[in-house]
């Protein structure tokens, strides 16, 4: 199984508090309540998060979030104001 490759239990998704038997906790994640778990069969990595009224938790593929690199701001001094 190639690193692009998930597994048949992380191609089907994750559901529940556990996620599939597969899953283990990885790390704490970027949000308070999110957890990031990571598959001992693919290494695919999940976001479980706090789910809606009818579900506990939900689960987010990790390489779906959005993530920013440095950005690139001009921290350079203004000019003083003339009096």
């Amino acid at each position: 199984m190639t690193m692009s490759t998930s597994c048949k239990m992380c191609a089907e998704g994750p559901v529940s508090d556990d996620g599939h038997a597969a899953l283990a906790f990885y790390v704490q994640g970027p949000y308070p309540g999110h957890h990031i778990f990571k598959c001992g069969a693919c290494d695919e990595r999940w976001i479980r998060h706090y789910g809606s009224t009818t579900e506990r938790f939900g689960w987010t593929r990790y390489n779906r979030q959005f993530v920013t690199g440095p950005r690139n701001f001009n921290n350079a001094p203004r000019p003083a104001a003339a009096s």
